[in-house]
Parts: C-alpha cells; sequence; structure tokens
C-alpha cells in the first residue's frame, strides 16, 4: 500500500458525518419535543393530539434503523491507516483522549441536571447495577472499546495486514444471508439488554450492539478491501430495497397484526440486518456520486460535527425549559421549534470549542 492510497481522503464520508450528526440532534429532538421521557422533555399534550407522537416515533425509528450502525462503519474504516501511522500505543492514547475527555465532560458536566451529585450517582449506581448512562458519548465510549479490541488483535496477529484490494465487493445473496443468519444474534442482544439493563457497562442499548459491532467490522474490511470505491448504482438500489422492504414489513407487524409495543420491538430488532445495511449502502453510493467534495460551509460542518454532536443536549434542554410555558399542544410544531435552535446550537458551540486553543486538539 502506497501512501497516496494511506492518505486517500473522502470528503463524502465527512459529509456523511455532519448530516447524521444532524439526523442525531433532530432524534433527540423528537424525544424532547415529548416523545419519550429523557429527563428535560416537554409534557405531554392533549390527547386528541396524541396521535402526532407516532408520526415523530415513526421518525425516530427510521433514524435508529440504520444511523448509528452508519457511524460505526465510518469510525472503522479510518482505524486500519491511524494505527499504521501511530502504531498501537500512540494509537490508544489518541482514542483516550479524543473519546475519553469528552465522555467524561458529559458525565460531570453536560447529562441534563448538570451537577456532581447527578454523576456521583450515576457512578454509584454503577457499582450496584453495572449500569450508568453516559448520554450521547456511550458512543464514545464504545468506540474506545472496540478500538482496543482492534489495536489488541493487531499486536498479537501475525497475519498480513496488507490490503488485498483484488476483493470484490460482497454478493447481495451473501448480504441477505449475513442478514438472516443476523436475526438471532439480534435476539440476544435484545436478551442480554432485559437481563443486564439498558445502559450495562455504559454500552446504551445492547440490543443494536450486534449490528454496531458488524458494522464496525465491515468497516474494516471496506478499507482493507477498497470496497467504498468498488461501492456500484446495483447495490445503493438493492440497498434501498433492502430497507423499504424491511421497515415496511416492521410498520405493518406493528399496525396491521395488532401486535402489543414489545413484540413490534422484537421485530424491529430482528430485521436489522436488513435496515442497517441496506441504508448504509445506498447512503454511501448517494454521497459518493452527488456529495464527494466540500465548500467552505461544509468543510466547516464537518469539522465541527463531533463537537456538535457531545454538546447537543445543552442547546436543548435550554430550548425545552425556556419553550415549555410557551408550547402548543401541536407535537410536531413543538418539535419544530426545539429542533431549529438545537440543531444551530449544537453546531455554533462546537464550532466555538473548536476554535479553543485546548479543547480543539481533542475535538
Amino acid at each position: 500500500m502506497n501512501n497516496s492510497t494511506l492518505m486517500k481522503r473522502y470528503d463524502y464520508l465527512d459529509n456523511i458525518k455532519w448530516v447524521l450528526t444532524i439526523l442525531v440532534i433532530l432524534h433527540h429532538c423528537a424525544s424532547t419535543a415529548g416523545l419519550d421521557p429523557i429527563g428535560y422533555n416537554l409534557p405531554h399534550v392533549k390527547e386528541s393530539m396524541q396521535y402526532q407522537y407516532g408520526i415523530l416515533s415513526i421518525f425516530n425509528g427510521i433514524n435508529q434503523s440504520f444511523f448509528m450502525s452508519l457511524f460505526f462503519f465510518i469510525s472503522a474504516y479510518f482505524v486500519i491507516p491511524s494505527f499504521e501511522r501511530k502504531g498501537a500505543g500512540k494509537f490508544m492514547l489518541d482514542k483516550l483522549k479524543r473519546l475519553g475527555i469528552p465522555t467524561l465532560i458529559t458525565l460531570f458536566l453536560i447529562l441534563p441536571s448538570g451537577s456532581i451529585e447527578y454523576a456521583v450517582s450515576s457512578i454509584k449506581g454503577f457499582f450496584l447495577t453495572g449500569n450508568i448512562v453516559l448520554g450521547v458519548t456511550w458512543f464514545c465510549w464504545t468506540l474506545i472499546v472496540f478500538s482496543a479490541v482492534f489495536a489488541l488483535f493487531q499486536v498479537v496477529s501475525t497475519g498480513n495486514q496488507k490490503v488485498d484490494t483484488d476483493k470484490p465487493f460482497p454478493a447481495l445473496w451473501k448480504i441477505l444471508l449475513f442478514a438472516v443468519i443476523m436475526i438471532p444474534v439480534n435476539f440476544v442482544g435484545l436478551y442480554l439488554m432485559e437481563v443486564l439493563g439498558s445502559d450495562f457497562l455504559g454500552f446504551h442499548l445492547l440490543k443494536f450492539f450486534p449490528m454496531y459491532i458488524s458494522m464496525f467490522y465491515f468497516g474494516i474490511l471496506a478499507y482493507r478491501y477498497q470496497w467504498l470505491d468498488k461501492l456500484e448504482r446495483k447495490h445503493a438500489i438493492s440497498g434501498i430495497l433492502m430497507w423499504i422492504v424491511a421497515f415496511a414489513f416492521i410498520l405493518s407487524i406493528a399496525s396491521g397484526y395488532g401486535l402489543n409495543s414489545e413484540m413490534a420491538n422484537m421485530v424491529y430488532v430482528a430485521i436489522r440486518g436488513f435496515t442497517v445495511i441496506g441504508m448504509s449502502m445506498f447512503l454511501l453510493y448517494t454521497f459518493k456520486m452527488l456529495f464527494n467534495s466540500k465548500g467552505k460551509w461544509s468543510s466547516i460542518l464537518a469539522r465541527v460535527a463531533f463537537a456538535a454532536y457531545v454538546v447537543q443536549n445543552i442547546p436543548m434542554k435550554l430550548t425545552a425549559g425556556f419553550y415549555q410555558s410557551f408550547m402548543t399542544q401541536i407535537p410536531l410544531i413543538n418539535f419544530v421549534v426545539i429542533a431549529i435552535p438545537s440543531v444551530i446550537g449544537s453546531f455554533a458551540i462546537g464550532y466555538l470549542i473548536c476554535k479553543t486553543p485546548v479543547l480543539k486538539r481533542i475535538f
């Protein structure tokens, strides 16, 4: 592998990251608008308007069907060149600095109560139940663990780590077979979450972790075999069809057959292999073909996206607290009112962080 290959940059991956960051913020804004209890959400509206929570629920379900898994894929895509450039020790020190410090900042400063007492309570709860809430930085903590496992494997492995660019993109039947195989594995994740808790060891919602692990691994393979360069229109078409069929199946099961929320959730978890891989292939190809360049604003958004992701709870909580006295009885309007300042505020704070001499080295 020559240096030009090692340093090759994919602008569309940076563009996907800031778009996904906005999607994550909107996802949590939907919860703040009254969909889910997250500590500072608006109270429920009158019963006649609560049907709109179903619309927000579908929106969040669409997001959750792929977006964090795609984040793991993109993050993993760069671990091989980073490891080869830095070596095991510096690689992990960098991960601990860039991911560990934001996690600690979130735990002690950003979480909804914003108090040391809350952090102390969380830590006590960890020793009692093994569960600890890390806010949105559960993703950072998980990446630290995934990266450590990767680094350990690289150190102990004696195999050839050279890139084999001749290995083709997986055939569609292999992708579908993998998604089928993942059905019982996803159920194992759901079972572990029900037994161990929703934030066991800081890993948020274990029911989704089989696909998080899979997509992190696929990200490594994608770099090793240059799969993104081999991603074609047929993969995008196949991917979006996989997602549409799978998600339509979820909706039909949930609404057409009268299953309760627990059973609908089991179906949703089971077919995540189809929704995650399907939408990921579609978005990767679409962004590669249409958004593989960066202008002034997209460069700024890409640069501050991680900081915006970490601090999103700050403008969201402030907006919800101010707006609650004026809130309407229309959840969709409440969602929009919270979403606009939350997105703008998150990226504005992220921009300031990335301009601060000490913090910009972390974020």
